[in-house]
């Protein structure tokens, strides 16, 4: 296909870039690749760092590259990757595997890790009992929608996000999203009940490699579906991205918001203009007499949820030996506090330490944009809301997300088959089967072989 080998030259020519990025200074210079954004930010931290520390052996050249794509780079190919490259850290898993990470030993360094990050952030970058992934900022999907059509006060409830979309038009929708992956379309898989923030989804729980440690079958689950499939139907509820995108969508205003994460945020701001950008939480729905399933009763109030992700530093399994314990001491610094606020108030890199309070760098830096404040809010506040993508091997993130389960997810909202061009999922015991199968995907790779499903459902699977 004319695609593939468009997409395999790209992928030629990128390794071909950081095979010059890598290779330029040769055995006394240290790599290091970032976001492309914040290229200027971190090589000027990295010239301050060797000129404090005049003991320091190696120059430092930070690259920009995109880091949605640097893993695959760094398979095709670690020899001609970066020393230290920034990657998020679902990747880590595919990375070690492949040899082209080495576990961090710094005790300097795991001890500011300890201090300083949530547990739940370093299990997913621990392999094996060592840790391989440095956290050093953290992302979340999030509500972005048009302030002039929206008031903030609609953008709590999805309720308000449908009040505002009918009072714009009869074929108005109040949101989209950007993506019916199974990550940007998680957001009614990972919700939680406001009340307590509770969820009975478990998803390789624990990060667990037993793929047995999974449970999509509960009652919140099934009431989710429902909420999801009468939204879909409803004029001013949801809408998938049409085919020319979601920012074309709210640009025709077809849509009035999207859920989406901060790599969006730009093209939501085009598409808008930036006096109408606002940003929220993922709103709440509150389940009706139609939605409600068992002890998911009516009147429960369901938070949208996320995977709460981080970016990490990582060492290059193919990186030269002699540069191992100063690439570590490099990497302390880049990841520190002190770093991670200058990062955020230069590129909006949104910090991940566990202390980090944006009002307080909003007081000491006044001029600090209301943008840059009001996405760190949101993206911090939605963490209560999520977890950390537990997929600590490829295996794992293979199995959730390209064997069939997002597609089965999307059908079941939709309630047609567009293959065999039929209404399904139109029943409670529908759905609940449907969730079976989703189970069974994300732990056998497959559906349900002959298509057996138990008589007597939810059941566990072997």
């Amino acid at each position: 296909m004319k695609t593939t080998k468009l997409f395999a030259t790209l992928a030629v020519f990128g390794s071909l870039l950081a095979t010059t990025a890598a290779c330029t200074g040769g055995s006394n210079q240290i790599v290091v690749w970032v976001g492309e954004e914040s290229l200027s930010f971190y090589q000027q931290v990295c010239n301050e760092y060797i000129e404090a520390h005049p003991d320091f052996k190696f120059k430092v050249k930070v690259v920009g590259q995109d880091t949605g794509s640097a893993a695959g780079t760094i398979l095709q190919d670690a020899s001609a990757a970066a020393d230290i490259f920034t990657v998020a850290h679902d990747n880590i898993g595919k990375l070690v595997a492949a040899k082209d990470g080495k576990p961090i030993t710094n005790e300097a360094l795991l001890t500011q890790l300890r201090e300083n990050t949530d547990q739940s952030y370093l299990d997913v970058c621990t392999f094996d009992g060592q840790l391989y992934g440095v956290p050093y900022i953290s992302q979340a999907l999030f509500l972005m929608y048009n302030k002039s059509k929206i008031s903030d006060e609609q953008a709590k409830t999805f309720e308000g996000l449908k009040a505002a979309a009918a009072a714009a038009g009869s074929d108005v929708k109040g949101w989209t999203v950007s993506g019916s992956d199974g990550f940007n379309n998680s957001y009614t898989i990972l919700a939680r009940k406001e009340s307590d923030k509770s969820t009975s989804l478990k998803l390789y729980k624990d990060g667990k490699k037993d793929r047995g440690s999974c449970w999509v079958q509960g009652d919140d689950q099934v009431a989710s579906v429902k909420w999801a499939q009468k939204m879909k139907d409803d004029p001013n509820g949801f809408m998938w991205p049409s085919t020319t995108g979601w920012s074309s969508d709210l640009i025709n205003g077809k849509a009035l918001a999207v859920i989406g994460g901060a790599w969006h945020v730009k093209s939501f701001m085009e598409s808008v203009g930036a006096s109408n950008a606002g940003f929220a939480l993922i709103p709440t729905y509150t389940l009706d007499s139609d939605t409600a399933y068992g002890t998911a009763t009516a009147g429960t109030v369901m938070r949208g949820g996320t995977f709460a992700d981080v970016k990490v530093f990582m060492i290059n399994g193919k990186s030269k030996a002699n540069k191992y314990v100063a690439a570590q001491e490099l990497i302390t610094y880049l990841s520190s506090k002190e770093i991670q606020d200058r990062s955020f108030i230069a590129c909006d890199n949104v910090p991940c330490y566990n202390t980090f309070d944006i009002d307080a760098i909003k007081a000491a830096n006044p001029d600090l944009p209301e943008k840059s404040v009001a996405l760190a809010k949101v993206q911090v506040g939605m963490t209560a809301y999520g977890i950390p993508q537990p997929f600590r091997t490829g295996t794992l993130n293979t199995y959730y997300y390209s064997k069939g389960g997002p597609e089965l997810y999307k059908t079941m909202i939709d309630k047609y088959d567009t293959a065999k061009k039929t209404s399904v999922f139109t029943t409670d015991a529908d759905i609940v089967q449907g969730l079976y199968r989703l189970q069974y995907i994300w732990q056998h790779a497959q559906e349900p072989k002959d298509g057996t499903i138990p008589a007597t459902l939810p059941a566990d699977i072997d």
